[in-house]
Order: C-alpha cells, then structure tokens, then sequence
C-alpha cells in the first residue's frame, strides 16, 4: 500500500531570521489545513534560526529541517531545494519573516481543487513593522486586471498577465504537477530571485483562478535597510527581464504579451535605480541599461504610447539621453537650486522622516519639485503619491488632494509656503486621521 502524499508542501526557506521566525512558524503549524509537509530549508543561518526550527520539529512531526552552505544570492538556492523534496500535490512557498492567516492554506487549496488549477493567485497586506499598521497593497492581487472568467490563462489577459501580481511566489499555491511538467527554477540572483519562477509560470499555467482575499502579511520597516544592500547587486535590477524575454521568446509568445512585458519590466528598474545610494553602483547600472539593457529588452525605440505611467517614459528618456552625471547635474539644477549660484534651497527633512517611509508629497511648487528630486535621487524613501490642490501641473503622475483618500503613507510632507495654502491641507489630513506626529511642514533650510 503506497503512502498517502500531503496535499501542501509548504517550502520556507530560513536565512538568519530569528527575530521573525517564530510568529512565521506558528502561523504555520496552526493551519486549519492539517495535511501538510513544512520543508524548512536551513540555508547556512549564523543565528539562532537552526535552534529554533529544532525546538519546533520536537513539536511537530509534519516539519521536515534541511540545511545547507549559504551560496551567498538569496534564497533561490533554498527554494529550489525544498521543490526538490516537495511531495505535496500542491506546493506553497513562503518568506521565514511574514506570517499568514490561519485558514489561508485552506481556502486556497479549495480554490484549486475546485477548478483543477495550476496555480492560485490571491492577495496579501503589508505589515508596518513600526507602527503595527497593516495596508492592502492593490499590487499583490491587481483585481482590475483579473478577466470575467473563473479560470483562465495569459491569453486571456495578455496585455496585463505580468500586472495582475507582483513577482513574488508567497501569495501563490502551485500545482507540484505544473511545476514538474515545466522544470522553471528560482533564479540564482541576489534580489528579485523569484520574479523570473513567477512570471515564467504564470504564462505557462493554462489553468489560473484567483481568490480575492488578504491572506498573507508582507513584513515592511524591519530596521534592515535594503536599500543598502541594493548597491552592491545592481544587476539584480534587470537580469530577471533578461531571461524572461529569453524564454518568452523561445516559447513563441513574446509578441502577445510585449507591452505588459515592457511595463513590467520598466517600471521594476525604474523602482530599482531609484533606490541606489552609492554612487559607483548608480553609474553602473544607469550606463548598463543605456549601452545595453533597454536595446536587449526592446526599450529603446519605444513611444509614449507603449508605457502605462508617464512617469515610466520620462525616466526611460532620461537615462537614454543623458549620462549619468548630465542627469544628475540636470536634476540638481532644475529641481529647488537657485537658478543662478545652483545652491540648494529647501533640504529633505532626513531628521524628522525615517529611511524608507511611505511619504506623501503636497505641493508641486518649488519646494515639492525639490523634495521629490531628493527622494527619487537618493532612494531616502518612497513617495507613494505627489499631489497638488488643483493639479495645475496637468501632469498625470500629480494627484489631487481627494487622491489622499486611497493612498496609504506614514508621514505627509506639506511642501508650501504661504498659510493659506496650508491650512486646507492640513483640515484633509486632519479628517484623514494623520496623527499630528505624522505631518510635516517644510520650508527653507
């Protein structure tokens, strides 16, 4: 008699995560699903990770501990090998520092076995490690791009499949059988190891249902800046679009699913370049993509017309056209500099607004322009919404005040000088419910 397989094999990969590990692993071993294999795959921890996990397989007979030598570029190593020890007629592979809802697995493996899918799609939250707040983030599961049918495939959405869901796997179940058909690893890359298995499958899955629910928690503000580490692996920026097109086209598809390729792929390096704060690596990357990368994924040539976001476009333009230090020397003059000696007027609040915040700018005057310079220049923090009172910019990527109302932020930056434009300003946010802490008024340096 042959042994009754799992239905989930749930693969963690575990690389110095003790802080975390824990509420990871019991919202885990409490699944109200009980019929599953945790494969948790060691990957060279220097902390107290291994002990952990030790303390947990005492507890529990259904985890399963491999270890391994650290490789030194990410987690693609560790995820790999937990596939090849996954027996689970579906397979779930999770992040060792977020945590999940309880009936999580349940209700997607329910969604799978009723409609025979190959992969389950669903959405998830982030959780402020700072504040304890948790935000739905619309990029995890895009519902505006989900086609009007249960079950479905990318030529039902081609011209969104990459937009439907962020790159990552942790808010997708797969079919073990899928992924055996189609042999697609996580790529050894330091950062953004799971964009190219993500994508890769979600355009060979011939079977894709979604669940609209928020069932799993991305953990956001852990005090470990990445954007530190960003510097040093700029490659990380593109090598995943890279091989994407590569086997986009030896699949013979490419053509049909072009412009929500482009859109991906632009928008992910544009985020990426952003966040570099070292200047050797920006020059890197910023003469990478202009001598090579945007001619190899089909950028260069393309119009307004092709990008989603204007935003997209401009920066696309600008790092085509200029050099790296044209641009920079272009953006420090245009952007809040007097206009004569070049002498920085209005300084980035650094003192009063933590690394890697969630801001929202108001005001696109001098002060706004320069602050949003500062941002997107240094990758201090991430501007989640620039908006005016009355958008006389006519700029798409400027919002109004109402705007406000379905943007998540921590802080709010009040880029204004005269009194009557700030008092508007602040009653919106007021009636937002931003804690005063949480507002700041900008002004000259």
């Amino acid at each position: 008699m042959t042994e009754k397989k799992n239905i989930v094999s749930v693969i963690v990969a575990v690389y110095n995560a003790e802080k975390y590990l824990k509420e990871c692993m019991d919202s885990i071993i409490n699944q109200t699903l009980k019929d599953i294999e945790i494969i948790c795959v060691n990957d060279g921890s220097t902390d107290n990770s291994s002990n952990i996990l030790e303390d947990y397989k005492k507890q529990d007979k259904r985890i399963h501990i491999i270890t391994k030598e650290n490789e030194g570029l990410g987690g693609a190593s560790a995820r790999n090998t937990g596939l090849e020890y996954a027996s689970g007629k579906y397979v779930s592979i999770l992040d060792s520092d977020d945590f999940f809802e309880l009936d999580m697995l349940e209700k997607v493996v329910e969604r799978a076995e009723k409609f025979n899918s190959d992969i389950v799609v669903f959405g998830g939250k982030e959780y402020d490690e700072k504040n304890g707040n948790i935000y739905k983030v619309a990029s995890i599961l895009n519902e505006g791009e989900i086609p009007k049918k249960d079950v479905f495939s990318y030529k039902d959405c081609a011209s969104g499949i990459f937009q439907l869901s962020q790159g990552m796997a942790w808010n997708k179940l797969f079919s073990k059988s899928f992924l055996d058909k189609h042999g697609i690893k996580f790529q050894h890359v330091k950062y953004t190891d799971d964009a190219y298995f993500t994508f890769a499958n979600m355009v060979l899955a011939e079977r894709i249902c979604v669940l609209k629910e928020y069932l799993c928690y991305y953990r956001v503000n852990t005090g470990i800046s990445q954007t530190d580490g960003l510097a040093n692996y700029p490659d990380s920026s593109y090598s995943p679009y890279v091989l994407l097109k590569e086997s986009l086209c030896t699949w013979g598809i490419y053509e049909s699913v072009k412009n929500s390729f482009i859109n991906c792929a632009t928008t992910f390096m544009r985020y990426f370049y952003d966040k570099i704060n070292r200047c050797d690596s920006y020059e890197y990357l910023h003469n990478k993509l202009r001598s090579e990368i945007f001619e190899i994924l089909g950028i260069s040539s393309l119009s307004k017309d092709d990008f989603r976001d204007e935003r997209v476009y401009l920066w696309v333009n600008q790092v085509l056209n200029n050099s790296a230090s044209e641009l920079v020397f272009k953006a420090s003059r245009s952007f809040g500099n007097d206009s004569t000696t070049g002498i920085l007027r209005f300084q980035f609040p650094y003192d009063k607004i933590p690394r890697e915040s969630k801001i929202a700018i108001i005001g696109a005057g001098i002060m706004g322009r320069h602050y949003y310079s500062q941002v997107m220049l240094s990758g201090y923090c991430d501007v989640v919404i620039w908006a005016e009172q009355e958008n006389p910019f006519e700029l798409s990527y400027i919002k109004t005040l109402d705007d406000l109302d379905n943007s998540s932020f921590d802080y709010a930056l009040v880029a204004y000088f005269q009194p009557r434009l700030i008092k508007p300003v602040l009653k919106k946010l007021d009636e937002m419910g931003i804690p005063q802490d949480n507002i700041i008024i900008g002004g000259n340096i």
